[in-house]
């Protein structure tokens, strides 16, 4: 029975952490990579267009590459992302609320940029186009990727992920119980295993990113960002490599006792 118990969360273990490493990369893809090219490109227009007779040519092109490098265009994504892929077909664009974030943006990111009353106008524009702009990206995405957002909806919620980290804990912890030593073995394998995994997929994800930029996306998108993919690809192969070398110099030191 222990023996069995041993395998099964050997098993269940590289399962859980893939789990939970797509769950953070999936959102990181979604949110920057229709940030980056679809919501960015709408709000800075927007934006612009309240403020292009106001300023001159120069200061007109340092305010737009500030509104594109804002963090807060991330937030209004995420805000989008989350009515559409909560029920697309009775979103009522109305509802969406980005007037604190633009101000942010206006506070923040163009603190000395703008007067108050240009800045005014601009929230005020900004807050009578957010139903366009929910409505534009929706039409913009094309069916298979509305269902694939009402997937992610679930899959990165905070209860799913809190109960995929738990069920890690316990599953490690079982692990540590029933093998001492040798749990690092078998923990190391699974960092490995899932490392292997999510290499796999930023190799298909780069295969089948023309289709999925061009055919899914309706031709809005022009880059999948993969930058947390990469991230957690590095990680999870140093954790390995340190797990490695813990074990060899644990070996090395019942040997040498």
């Amino acid at each position: 029975m222990k023996k069995f118990l041993a395998i099964l969360l050997k098993i269940l273990l590289p399962i859980l952490l893939i789990l939970v490493t797509m769950s953070f990369i999936i959102e990181n893809i979604a949110v920057k990579t229709i940030s980056n090219d679809i919501v960015t490109k709408r709000i800075e227009g927007y934006m612009l267009d309240e403020i292009i007779n106001k300023v001159d040519d120069d200061k007109l092109f340092e305010i737009a590459e500030k509104i594109e490098n804002s963090k807060y265009i991330e937030k209004i994504t995420q805000k989008y992302l989350d009515a559409i892929s909560s029920n697309s077909s009775n979103t009522n664009y109305e509802n969406i609320d980005i007037t604190e974030e633009i101000n942010l943006i206006l506070e923040k990111d163009l603190e000395n940029e703008l007067p108050e009353d240009i800045k005014n106008n601009v929230i005020n524009y900004m807050s009578e186009k957010s139903a366009e702009l929910q409505s534009r990206l929706e039409i913009g995405l094309e069916e298979p990727v509305i269902e694939i957002l009402n997937i992610y909806s679930v899959y990165t919620s905070f209860a799913f992920r809190i109960s995929l980290i738990i069920l890690c804990i316990i599953d490690i912890i079982g692990l540590i119980l029933l093998e001492k030593y040798n749990s690092l073995k078998s923990i190391q394998i699974a960092i490995l295993i899932t490392a292997i995994l999510t290499i796999c997929l930023f190799i298909a994800i780069k295969l089948l990113s023309p289709y999925i930029e061009q055919r899914l996306s309706g031709g809005w998108i022009d880059n999948i960002n993969l930058n947390l993919m990469i991230g957690f690809i590095i990680v999870e192969i140093v954790i390995g490599l340190i797990l490695f070398i813990v074990r060899r110099k644990i070996n090395i030191t019942t040997k040498t006792s």
